[in-house]
């Protein structure tokens, strides 16, 4: 049984990695990047003075450092409490990420910020906060079982072929729609970072928009059709909804009257919008049978 003090740490990190992905989104926004054009020590300290774009650049590595020390701890506690495989070996994964994206960070200032690595960094970035945001639902939804038999049942009395088939059918509906959601939500986030880093893909960028909200829509359709018994369904979907409205409004600002606040804040609300969906693409697999 996973303790509440390590529950709670697993929302500690995805604070702390939130913080880590708005500072990124800060470097870009303010192009802060090659502030300091060395790596790993930035003019040969690891506290140099912070004034101008190094404040942006050298706070964002020691925020990620902070991040990759806690997610050593988060790996190691994991490993020896949680029970179920996936989460057993969850934070190790984290770690991995956590450690490509440092690396892939500290090349791309090595390398002047080539759009390649500058994209890969931005969209890893994304991947990493996601898996620590589902390390958390793993933790917190563990405690939340679902309702057997009627989470996935359709209540509405139509003509079902047998109850297990009905039943089949609605989990794969579901689960298929959380994955198709995603991807276009991390597809979207790459376009997106490809508009940022080299100002190309903008109409790309309002189409993915149009899908993302089409899929959520259709998601939440979905939740509240088959699923809408088991919170760990129904209000990450509803908060997806909102998130994505959200990130309509933002976008639309940073495209017709574009500051760092705003490009920041758009940028940090696609990652939340990664994380809600991955939750819930995890969660349609790990909640039925």
């Amino acid at each position: 049984m996973i303790s509440r003090r390590l529950r709670l740490y697993t929302l500690f990190m995805v604070v702390a990695t939130f913080c880590l992905v708005i500072a990124g989104d800060l470097v870009t926004s303010t192009g802060s990047a090659l502030a300091v054009p060395y790596w790993p020590l930035s003019f040969g300290q690891l506290f140099p003075p912070m004034v101008g774009g190094v404040f942006y650049e050298h706070g964002h590595r020691l925020v990620a450092m902070a991040v990759g020390l806690l997610t050593i701890i988060l790996a190691f506690w994991l490993w020896f409490q949680a029970e179920e495989p996936l989460l057993k070996k969850a934070g190790w994964i984290a770690l991995a990420l956590v450690c490509a994206q440092g690396v892939l960070g500290g090349v791309t200032v090595l390398l002047k910020l080539p759009a390649v690595t500058s994209i890969g960094h931005a969209c890893l970035g994304q991947v990493c906060f996601s898996w620590i945001s589902c390390i958390a639902a793993m933790a917190w939804s563990a405690s939340y079982p679902a309702v057997s038999g009627k989470v996935f049942l359709n209540p509405a009395p139509v003509a079902l072929p047998a109850g297990k088939e009905a039943h089949e059918n609605d989990v794969k509906r579901l689960r298929r729609l959380a994955l198709l959601t995603t991807a276009l939500v991390f597809l979207q986030l790459v376009i997106g970072a490809i508009y940022r880093h080299i100002g190309i893909l903008l109409h790309l960028h309002f189409l993915g928009a149009a899908l993302v909200f089409i899929h959520g829509v259709l998601l939440y359709t979905r939740v509240k059709k088959s699923a809408a018994e088991d919170i760990w369904f129904l209000r990450p979907t509803a908060c997806l909804m909102g998130l994505i409205v959200i990130q309509i409004g933002l976008g639309l600002c940073t495209w017709q009257y574009p500051t760092v606040l705003d490009a920041t804040a758009h940028a940090a609300t696609g990652a939340l919008i990664l994380a809600t969906s991955s939750v819930l693409s995890l969660e349609s697999f790990r909640r039925v049978a």
